[in-house]
C-alpha cells in the first residue's frame, strides 16, 4: 500500500512549511483542506497534526473513527506529559514539539514508520515513576473525586490528609499516584484535568 502523507494545522505557512520539511526527508506531503476526505482515499495514510485548541483533538477523534489505521503525529507546541498521554490516549502514534528542528522532524517521521514513537525523556520518565501495570489502569475512585474537589477548594494537602484518615506523607503519595493516572504533573494540571472530565 501506498504511503500518503498530510499536514493539518490552524496556521497555514506552518503546515506548509512542515510538509516541504517532511517532503525533503522521506516523499512528498500534502496540505489538504479537508483531512477526512483526504483520509478515505486509498493509501496508507500519515498525519502530522496541529493539536492547539479542542477542536483539534476533534478532529483527531474523527480521522480515527474514518481510519483507525492511520498514523499519527500530534504536532504539539509544549510537548508535556499531559500533553503526551492524551495525545496518546486519543490515537496519535507519537509528537513533535512545533519548535522541532528539521532533524527532529526527520528522527519522528522514521520513527513512526518503524513503529517506534519517540518520546521526550522527562515525559518518560514522569510516565512511569511509582506506577505499576495495575496501578496505572485503576479507575479514578469517588474519593479521589472528592480529594479533587477539596484541593480546588482550597483545602492544603495536610488538613486533606487529617480529613481522610492518613499522614501527610502517605496523602502526598496517594496524590501523585492519582496525578500520574490523570495523565498530569501536578496539582495545577490535575485540577484542570478534574475540569475537563467535570468532576468540580
Amino acid at each position: 500500500m501506498t504511503l500518503r502523507v498530510a499536514v493539518v494545522d490552524r496556521l497555514p505557512m506552518y503546515a506548509r512549511g512542515l510538509a516541504v520539511t517532511l517532503s525533503e526527508h522521506g516523499g512528498p506531503a500534502e496540505v489538504p483542506t479537508d483531512l477526512l476526505e483526504w483520509a478515505r482515499r486509498p493509501g496508507e495514510p500519515l498525519v502530522f497534526l496541529g493539536l492547539t485548541e479542542e477542536a483539534d483533538w476533534g478532529l483527531l477523534a474523527a480521522l480515527r473513527t474514518v481510519r483507525a489505521d492511520a498514523l499519527v503525529v500530534g504536532v504539539i507546541d509544549v510537548p508535556g506529559l499531559a500533553e503526551v498521554v492524551r495525545a496518546v490516549a486519543a490515537g496519535a502514534a507519537g509528537v513533535l514539539d512545533r519548535d522541532a528542528t528539521p532533524a527532529a522532524v526527520a528522527d519522528v517521521l522514521r520513527a513512526t514508520l518503524d513503529g517506534r514513537s519517540l518520546v521526550p525523556l522527562d515525559v518518560l520518565r514522569s510516565l512511569v515513576a511509582g506506577l505499576t501495570a495495575e496501578s496505572a489502569s485503576r479507575p479514578i475512585t469517588a474519593d479521589e473525586i472528592h480529594w479533587l474537589r477539596k484541593l480546588a477548594d482550597g483545602t492544603t494537602v495536610p488538613r486533606l490528609a487529617q480529613e481522610a484518615g492518613y499522614s501527610e506523607r502517605m496523602m502526598f503519595r496517594l496524590l501523585a499516584g492519582l496525578y500520574a493516572r490523570l495523565g498530569v504533573d501536578g496539582r495545577t494540571k490535575a485540577l484542570i484535568r478534574a475540569r475537563d472530565e467535570g468532576w468540580l
